[in-house]
């Protein structure tokens, strides 16, 4: 379990109760509202479970679920603690779970240390890659160059997984290390030759190695099977943008925005050419428009890139208020609580 995916679990089949009457209820009521993203009234119902005495344990996890989604780590820390104070006869894969939650809001209230201490001792029961990956992680923001390393290989030659690969390799590349991630990039575009599709996958190590030809083509087949794909649009527009084809980018966007083929992300795509420009007013002008039309996949990228364009224009106030609402609506998102923290500074 990789915790970028932290708000899914808990809503792919994690309660699979029989015979718990009320709790088994209130259970099913609290992940219809979570999965609507209607934390705090979630969060009540979680607490009506812990009140009822059965499945407190669950309880307890779900509340601290809905705490990260609304970025209250400190709450949420304690919340998962109580759930592994209270675990009785659930399996070893739900401890884990749990403590794997609480790693992450030790991080992300500053405890990394504590944090560390949690995959220590996950590890020396398990040597599960995706914990190794998540432990070299911290070593990284941490400074812990070496320890990462040796993580990040350990987890390596554990597993086959490209999302493994690429994440590894997106951490090097935060941190200005990109020709130290660059083997797990080939390591991943070893996994995905092995198929005839997986087109987009292709694509993006491609675009991660500058083989700009080789990703280009890679994502117009990826369009050809799904034209609404906004992930393979906004990918093929930073290719030409990469390879200097900004009017061939601009010329994608306007034709998915025309046939209205995920006109959202095309309309971030047109900001981003027009941030390449510095043209900052029509990349606003542009982000405006995508998020006009309330496409929520899309609108995460739009508002970050709001960010981004105030930024550029030197509205520090306007920056400070779209950071605000971004992490409040996204408080997982790393590179949003990234720019708001170095919007408090300003």
């Amino acid at each position: 379990m990789i915790l970028k995916k932290v708000l899914i679990l808990l809503l792919a089949g994690m309660f699979l109760l029989s015979g718990c009457g009320s709790s088994a209820g209130l259970i099913a009521e609290a992940g219809k509202k979570l999965e609507a993203e209607e934390y705090e009234e979630a969060e009540d119902i979680y607490a009506q479970v812990v009140e009822t005495g059965r499945y407190v344990s669950e309880g307890y996890r779900g509340m601290g679920i809905c705490q990260i989604a609304q970025g209250m780590y400190a709450d949420a820390c304690i919340s998962f603690e109580k759930a592994l104070l209270y675990v009785e006869s659930q399996s070893a894969d739900y401890t884990k779970d749990v403590e794997l939650y609480l790693a992450y809001c030790r991080q992300h209230h500053g405890e990394g240390d504590k944090a560390m201490e949690i995959y220590d001792g996950i590890i020396a029961r398990d040597a599960d890659p995706d914990v190794l990956y998540l432990r070299g992680k911290l070593y990284m923001d941490m400074g812990k160059t070496s320890e990462a390393s040796e993580d990040f290989d350990r987890a390596a030659t554990l597993s086959n997984d490209y999302d493994l690969f690429i994440n590894i390799y997106e951490v090097y590349a935060s941190h200005d290390k990109k020709g130290d991630g660059s083997s797990f990039l080939e390591k991943a575009l070893q996994i995905v030759s092995d198929s005839d599709k997986n087109y987009y996958n292709k694509g993006l190590v491609h675009y991660y190695l500058q083989n700009y030809e080789e990703s280009k083509t890679n994502l117009i087949s990826a369009l050809d099977e799904d034209p609404s794909d906004g992930k393979s649009i906004l990918l093929l527009g930073r290719v030409y943008l990469s390879m200097g084809l900004t009017a061939d980018a601009r010329a994608m966007f306007n034709e998915h925005i025309l046939n209205g083929s995920n006109a959202a992300s095309a309309y971030n795509g047109l900001a981003m050419c027009d941030m390449e420009e510095k043209n900052y007013e029509s990349a606003l002008s542009n982000i405006e428009a995508g998020l006009a039309l309330g496409d929520a996949e899309a609108d995460r990228g739009l508002m970050y890139n709001r960010i981004i364009v105030y930024e550029h224009l030197k509205d520090w106030n306007s920056a400070k208020a779209q950071a605000a609402a971004f992490v409040q609506k996204y408080p997982t998102d790393e590179a949003g609580m990234r720019e708001n923290e170095f919007l408090s500074t300003r």
